[in-house]
């Protein structure tokens, strides 16, 4: 036991060595390169906070986000390289957007050294990418609109008389809707959604305007991201989200170096940033859900472990394209 203990410190100080060694020599190509690029679906308030730790230990570097929904971004990213063109130096969206961008070659392998902390579940087998928060699909709902009794707890509660057009949902809710399939079956799954279709839910673009929209009354319950209810709660918003559906999707926000970045030493001392304890602390006061083990999230009911969890699966993207398709049929059609 004495000799493994040995091993495995010394295992540690010289892994701690070899990264404090590999930046030094990323600061100093970065330094050249001057600017980084982030293609992100991280909301505006919440990369600007992480750009703002970012440039406070490297101000040398101009950071440029572009900012999208995930399929905006993926589009984009295919389209410019079909064109020959590279822009991005680092990408951050779903792992399932993530997956589809490795298998047409688009990420490069970067072995972080701050990912050595991670857990194997939470980083790509070839080193393509890490996961740096999660996100939960859940029920958010407006308090000041529904009595207690009035509140959605679960998705069947949905489908009463009582929610048609009073529901609101993302027009690109491809990734809920096939782990949904995923995980009831395609029968169970697919008379839910047929008659959540029959309810005329309100279709708007991006999560973060459902939640704003929510809190300002525009609909009464909506499927959004409970880290953009809690940090509306925190402005005296009256809304909150229901911990108790079964399932709560969640999707794994990763964060991959692009294979030809053009300024790849500066992209990689971000991703190091992020997935860092300090950048990690970031998302975590930004009420998300952080994936460094050992930062905890700053609400206890987003605590993970106490939530009726179905991760998106991790070969989503090959048939996603087919829930896309018919998603648009069943909530597009005139």
């Amino acid at each position: 036991m004495k000799i493994f203990c040995l091993l495995a410190g010394l295992g540690l100080f010289i892994g701690e060595a070899w990264a404090q060694t590999d930046l030094s020599s990323l600061i100093a190509g970065a330094r050249n390169e001057k600017e980084v690029v982030w293609y992100t679906t991280t909301s505006a308030g919440d990369n600007q906070a992480i750009v703002a730790g970012f440039n406070k230990k490297y101000p040398f570097l101009k950071v440029q986000v572009l900012r999208s929904t995930g399929e905006k971004l993926r589009q984009r990213v295919l389209a410019e390289t079909q064109g020959g063109q590279y822009f991005s130096d680092v990408m951050s969206v779903s792992s399932m957007e993530m997956g589809l961008l490795k298998s047409r070659n688009l990420l490069q392998a970067y072995d972080a050294p701050e990912a050595e902390h991670y857990p194997a579940n939470a980083r790509d087998k070839e080193k393509a990418f890490t996961a740096i928060y999660a996100r939960n699909f859940v029920i958010g709902y407006n308090t000041a609109m529904l009595s207690d009794k009035e509140r959605p707890r679960d998705w069947p509660e949905l489908l009463a008389p009582f929610w048609k057009g009073k529901f609101a949902m993302d027009e690109e809710e491809f990734e809920w809707f096939g782990t949904l399939v995923d995980y009831w079956g395609r029968e169970k799954a697919g008379k839910f959604i047929r008659a959540l279709v029959a309810q005329q839910p309100q279709l708007r673009r991006g999560h973060s305007l459902l939640a704003q929209l929510l809190a300002a009354g525009e609909f009464h319950a909506a499927i959004v991201f409970p880290f953009e209810i809690e940090q509306l709660k925190q402005k005296g918003a009256r809304v909150d989200w229901a911990a108790t559906s079964d399932p709560i999707v969640t999707s794994i926000n990763v964060m991959a170096l692009s294979a030809k970045a053009p300024h790849s030493n500066a992209g990689k001392l971000l991703i190091n940033y992020v997935l860092s304890e300090e950048g990690q602390t970031i998302i975590r006061n930004l009420s998300r859900v952080p994936i460094r083990p050992g930062v905890k999230p700053s609400i206890a009911k987003l605590d993970q472990s106490a939530l009726k969890i179905h991760y998106v699966p991790a070969d989503m993207f090959r048939k996603v394209a087919d829930y896309e398709k018919e998603f648009r049929e069943l909530f597009w059609k005139k």
